[in-house]
């Protein structure tokens, strides 16, 4: 009989919690734009409802505070499928910084079917006004480099992580040929433009899978003729450093160099970077210094090395 009776206790509970399991077309949204004390929009209660029941609010602040005129379209959002994932989610507008068309301020909300509610996204904020590309799954922005210059980012997610995975810098007026980055966007790009011992110049990208191989480019650009080499090698994660081993191959497969990196950091420009190139004949080394860390991909590198469905074949058709 105490059998039966829990057995019951247990079946209302998981009634009592299936109930609760509200679906995406349940959910309506109430703006309400918050002052500071002198008198400008500062901020914007975002509150997600199912019928009358307050679910969640969340507070957005504005970078800039705004008077209510200019503010009128603070708060304004759309409910798209910003993941891809077959849900709308939503896309919250907050305003204009000024300059290029796209230099906007936005935040956004994910839902995730599995937990039947809205959750808030790493990295999609501070990115400004972004274009959906469904086919590839990816969010791509245009913005200004400059007053000659345009540079295109490129973004997908990790689970409700907006992960930036290259940046494409072309001119405004220029003969040349068009480059579609679109199908380079298998792993993020880590892009280091160095020195070697202080004096030559290089140019170190590549991409990393999740097997820890890495594979790319080693590019010499003050040498007699320039040409990106390739490295290959592995990369070791510990206690937030990433440690790569890379060998620099010549086209005839003979290893000209052995490269050490070590990158402290989560992938911002002044994350601290440091490492060695090795001769394999003489050993000479030389330190690797005045470090600069992006995402910007070379015109040269327009093929991936890795393929995350044959994480074996690297450089091959």
């Amino acid at each position: 009989m105490k059998k039966l009776i829990l057995l019951a206790v247990a079946v209302m509970m998981w009634t009592t919690q299936q109930a609760q399991a509200y679906e995406r077309k349940d959910f309506s949204f109430k703006v309400v734009k918050i002052k500071n004390a002198d008198g400008e929009i500062a901020e914007i209660n975002f509150r997600t409802f199912v019928g009358n029941q307050l679910i969640k609010a969340y507070t957005f602040e504005l970078t800039t505070p705004l008077s209510e005129e200019l503010a009128e379209m603070v708060g304004h959002y759309s409910e798209e499928d910003l993941n891809f994932d077959g849900y709308p989610d939503v896309n919250v507008y907050l305003g204009y910084y000024g300059g290029f068309s796209t230099n906007t301020q936005q935040e956004a909300l994910l839902w995730d079917q599995k937990v039947h509610d809205f959750v808030y996204p790493e990295g999609f904020a501070g990115n400004g006004e972004m274009m959906l590309n469904a086919e590839k799954k990816c969010l791509i922005h245009t913005g200004s480099e400059g007053p000659d210059q345009r540079i295109t980012s490129y973004y997908r997610w990790h689970g409700h992580k907006l992960q930036h995975y290259l940046d494409d810098v072309w001119a405004i007026d220029s003969d040349d040929e068009d480059i579609s980055f679109l199908d380079m966007l298998n792993y993020p790009l880590k892009r280091y433009d160095a020195k070697l011992d202080g004096r030559i110049s290089v140019i170190i990208v590549f991409q990393e899978n999740e097997a820890g191989t890495v594979a790319g480019y080693i590019y010499y650009p003050k040498a007699k003729n320039p040409a990106p080499i390739k490295i290959v090698g592995s990369v070791m994660h510990q206690e937030g450093i990433n440690y790569y081993s890379l060998n620099e191959f010549q086209p005839d497969g003979k290893v000209s160099g052995f490269i050490e990196l070590q990158h402290r950091g989560d992938g911002s420009w002044d994350d601290k970077v440091e490492g060695t190139w090795t001769n394999p004949k003489t050993k000479k080394q030389m330190k690797i210094t005045d470090v600069m860390f992006g995402r910007t991909c070379p015109k040269w590198f327009t093929k991936w090395l890795l393929t995350p469905e044959d994480p074996g074949n690297i450089g091959r058709e």
